[in-house]
């Protein structure tokens, strides 16, 4: 791998680690919102303190995230990180909340590692210079639109899948996020001062915005076992799915074999009762 790839993949780490923490603090003091007016003021202050950080942080991982993309030329390869951020999370309850770690966690955190590694060791650099097909981006969102609407509806009728259905659409606009983020970087030909003068990075930032509030709405009637194992799993295969039909990118056989290994590692680590408090 060149040096451009590894700087890109540790900016990608930095951005799981801080959404992926970010997400844990909030989902801690989430329950500090349902005071109303109440939370500015003792004793619920200090818990809407820590739930603001935890929003912050995970604000904070944006940037970084669009960062990553410039050392990178595939989508996927930044969003697979998201599992490596799901292993500092279960570091960070085991150091801050005094969670125990099991075997299950280590060997979850195991499948995580190795996956990410396939992914990145086996990236082929795309041999022609980055394009997107707007009208193909553009098909595929609405899909994901109509899609979405659809699934919304049905989680507001049918509670048992509110958690699924929001956690889906919220890690789907994550990774939308990344896509978008990747072609302002390409609009502006790798300036990353140049990309805020074209609009594909307000449209990330609106996404990512979007999918901090349906996190929250997510989290509201969904068990954190439930929501945070689609979100995360989602955040790694939308950017696969957009991916192809806007730069027409298709992955080795296996570095898909890798995503399979990740997306199993995260459900098997956020399906585990010593993270479920947390995340």
């Amino acid at each position: 791998m060149d040096q451009g790839l590894y700087i890109g993949l540790a900016l990608g780490i930095s951005g799981s680690i801080m959404m992926n923490v970010g997400k844990g603090i909030q989902k801690q003091k989430i329950a500090v919102l349902k005071k109303g007016r109440q939370m500015f003021f003792p004793p619920h202050r200090r818990d809407f303190i820590i739930w603001l950080t935890g929003i912050l942080i995970t604000s904070a991982a944006a940037p970084i995230y669009s960062a990553s993309f410039k050392f990178t030329d595939k989508s996927s390869i930044i969003s697979s990180l998201s599992g490596i951020g799901l292993v500092a999370l279960l570091i960070y309850a085991g150091l801050v909340l005094k969670e125990a770690i099991g075997a299950r966690e280590i060997f979850s955190s195991a499948l995580i590692i190795f996956g990410t590694g396939l992914i990145s060791y086996f990236n082929q650099p795309l041999t022609q210079e980055q394009q997107y097909d707007l009208t193909g981006f553009t098909y595929v969102v609405l899909a994901l639109i109509a899609a979405f609407g659809t699934l919304a509806i049905l989680s507001t009728r049918f509670h048992k899948i509110w958690g699924f259905g929001f956690g889906l659409i919220a890690g789907s606009c994550i990774g939308l996020a990344m896509i978008l983020g990747d072609m302002a970087l390409v609009k502006s030909a790798g300036s990353f001062l140049g990309q805020l003068s074209n609009i594909y990075v307000y449209l990330a930032l609106l996404s990512a915005t979007t999918a901090l509030v349906l996190t929250q709405v997510a989290f509201f009637k969904g068990k954190a076992v439930l929501v945070v194992p689609t979100i995360n799993s989602f955040i790694i295969l939308t950017p696969l799915l957009v991916e192809y039909f806007t730069f027409k990118t298709v992955l080795l056989p296996v570095q898909y074999l890798g995503v399979l290994i990740i997306v199993s590692g995260v459900i098997l680590l956020t399906t585990s009762p010593k993270l479920a408090a947390t995340s």
